[in-house]
C-alpha cells in the first residue's frame, strides 16, 4: 500500500471536517424490540435518513471535494448499483460537474428513478455490477473522465470512515459495530476510524449468503470471484471485491458473517412494523445477522441502517 492509499484516523477526521457542512449528522437511537430479543443495548445508526437515502453521499463527497480542478473540468464517470451514483449525482451537481454514471440492467427501480432526477447521464449496461464497471472504465479510458470507483479508493473509504466518528463520539463505550458489506469501503472506513478510537471494540461485516464474495475472499486469503445468487440485498451484490478492500477488511475487521435471504426480508419487516422504519435489503443484514444470532452480542452494540433506497413492489412482497 503506498502512502497515498494509506488511511489512518486523521485522514477521516480530516474528510469529516470537509463534508459535515453537506451532510446530515444522523441520529443514533436505541431500539427497544432488538435489545430484548439479545438481551443487549442495540442502537441504530440511521444513515438511511442521509441526503439521497443512503450513506454514500459521504464518501462520493469526500472523493469530489478532493478533485483537482482539471478532474472537474474533464467531467465524472463511475459505475453503481445505485446509491454510490445518487452520492455522486448529489455531489456533481453541488460542485456543477458534468459525467455519466454506469448502472446494471438488473439494478433496483427505485434507485434508477431517482438517478433520473440528475443532469448526469445514465447509461444502463452489464448484467450486475462488475458488468457496469467494466464499461466504466472502457468508457473513461475512451472519453478522459476522471472515475469516482464505489469501493476501492482512499478518500471513498476515509468519507464512509465518518459514521464511525458519529457513532463514538455519540456513544463512546460502544463494544460492537455491525457494517453491512459490498465492496468493502463503508467497513474498511468504519473499522479504521473506530480500532484507532479504541482498539477493544469489535467490528463485524455481514453478507447475504446469495453474494459473498467478501467473505469467499476472507476465507480464502485472497480475491475470489463468486457467483451471485438472485438477492434482495442488491446494493452488496458484486462477484470480486477490491484487493486494497480486502486487505483493509483482513487487517481491521473481526468477523464476517453471513445471512440468509429469508432473514433479510425478516429484518425488513420489523423494522418496518416495529420501527416504522424503511430500509432496503442491503441495510437489512445487520438487522438479520442479530435474527440469525450469527454474532454473539453482549454490551452496547450499533447496526448501521446503511439506506432506504427500495421499490415499492418489493417492500409489496416482503409485506405481504
Amino acid at each position: 500500500m503506498n502512502s497515498n492509499q494509506k488511511i489512518a484516523l486523521p485522514r477521516i477526521t480530516s474528510a469529516h471536517k470537509k463534508i459535515q457542512p453537506h451532510i446530515r449528522k444522523t441520529p443514533l437511537e436505541l431500539s427497544p424490540q432488538l435489545s430484548e430479543k439479545t438481551g443487549s443495548e442495540v442502537y441504530l445508526k440511521l444513515e438511511n435518513w442521509q441526503k439521497t437515502g443512503s450513506f454514500k453521499i459521504r464518501g462520493a463527497l469526500n472523493k469530489m471535494l478532493s478533485l483537482s480542478s482539471e478532474e472537474k473540468q474533464k467531467g465524472i464517470i463511475t459505475a453503481s448499483a445505485g446509491n454510490h451514483g445518487l452520492g455522486v449525482a448529489h455531489a456533481a451537481k453541488m460542485l456543477g460537474i458534468q459525467g455519466k454514471i454506469v448502472v446494471p440492467e438488473n439494478a433496483s427501480l427505485a434507485k434508477i428513478k431517482a438517478l433520473q432526477n440528475y443532469a448526469l447521464e445514465l447509461l444502463k449496461q452489464g448484467r450486475d455490477y462488475d458488468e457496469a464497471e467494466e464499461v466504466a472504465w472502457q468508457i473513461q479510458k475512451r472519453e478522459d473522465l476522471t472515475f469516482i470507483h464505489a469501493f476501492s479508493d482512499p478518500e471513498i473509504i476515509a468519507g464512509q470512515g465518518t459514521i464511525a466518528l458519529e457513532i463514538l463520539e455519540e456513544l463512546p463505550e460502544t463494544e460492537t459495530i455491525i457494517v453491512p458489506i459490498g465492496g468493502g469501503g463503508l467497513i474498511a472506513g468504519i473499522a479504521i476510524a473506530a480500532k484507532s478510537i479504541n482498539s477493544k471494540l469489535k467490528v463485524v461485516g455481514v453478507q447475504s449468503e446469495a453474494s459473498p464474495a467478501m467473505f469467499n475472499s476472507v476465507q480464502a486469503a485472497r480475491c475470489v470471484e463468486t457467483p451471485i445468487e438472485e438477492t434482495i440485498a442488491d446494493g452488496l451484490a458484486g462477484r470480486f471485491v477490491a484487493e486494497f478492500t480486502l486487505e483493509l477488511t483482513q487487517k481491521y475487521v473481526d468477523e464476517v458473517v453471513l445471512v440468509s435471504e429469508n432473514g433479510i426480508k425478516e429484518a425488513i419487516k420489523l423494522m418496518i412494523e416495529n420501527e416504522h422504519m424503511l430500509i432496503e435489503g442491503a441495510a437489512a443484514v445487520g438487522i438479520a445477522a442479530l435474527l440469525e444470532k450469527k454474532i454473539k452480542t453482549h454490551g452496547k452494540i450499533v447496526v448501521t441502517l446503511t439506506g432506504r433506497n427500495i421499490h415499492s413492489q418489493v417492500l409489496k412482497e416482503i409485506l405481504t
